[in-house]
């Protein structure tokens, strides 16, 4: 059986915007399928559909990860944390994975204008197409963090928050999110590393 994470590796395409801001990983702990053979998948989000997409997303390409949403709607997880942990236990999962949105982050900076060099090679100074002026840029950082759990210890076994900076749509987010956790979980060493 593979590793509960390899097969995000494989959701990572292309060149990423996220990186890792900080992780934290248990004393001793790392992950064993024999541990951990059945985990399920909950993004926390306000909108469903968000919420569905990114977990199929996560899910798809491992059999020991499995989705929430069929069991639990936005509204329960948040409100009945106690009723849900008892649901998840019943069903028999032995491990979670929970990822959510922090925040959001803007970040403006000035890009500075300049002169238009053919311009200044021909010898034809049109003003508005010479001189450009200075203007600014905004960039929106996405801040998630991404948490595994053991249910059956009922502790955290690894933690860690990634920043995003200006993702198209949300399954880019999700797959490079999957990626640098990854990525970090193996240099943590809390998964087996290739």
């Amino acid at each position: 059986m593979k590793k509960l994470f390899f097969a995000l590796c494989i959701l990572a395409a292309g060149c990423s915007s996220t990186s890792i801001v900080n992780s934290w990983k248990a004393p001793g702990a790392t992950y064993s399928p024999e541990l951990y053979k059945k985990a399920m998948v909950v993004v926390l989000a306000k909108n469903e559909q968000a919420r569905k997409t990114a977990e199929d997303l996560i899910a798809s390409n491992n059999k020991t990860l499995h989705v929430s949403y069929p069991l639990f709607t936005c509204k329960q997880l948040g409100d009945d944390t106690l009723k849900v942990k008892n649901m998840i236990k019943e069903q028999g999962y032995d491990a979670l994975l929970v990822m959510r949105l922090l925040t959001t982050k803007a970040k403006s900076t000035f890009v500075q204008g300049g002169h238009n060099q053919a311009y200044v090679q021909n010898g034809i100074y049109y003003f508005g197409d010479y001189v450009k002026s200075g203007s600014y840029s905004t960039d929106v950082d996405y801040i998630v963090s991404s948490n595994f759990y053991s249910i059956k210890d009922e502790k955290l076994l690894w933690s860690g928050v990634t920043a995003s900076t200006n993702p198209k749509k949300l399954d880019k987010l999700v797959i490079e999110v999957a990626k640098e956790v990854v990525f970090k979980m193996k240099e943590d060493k809390f998964i087996p590393g290739k």
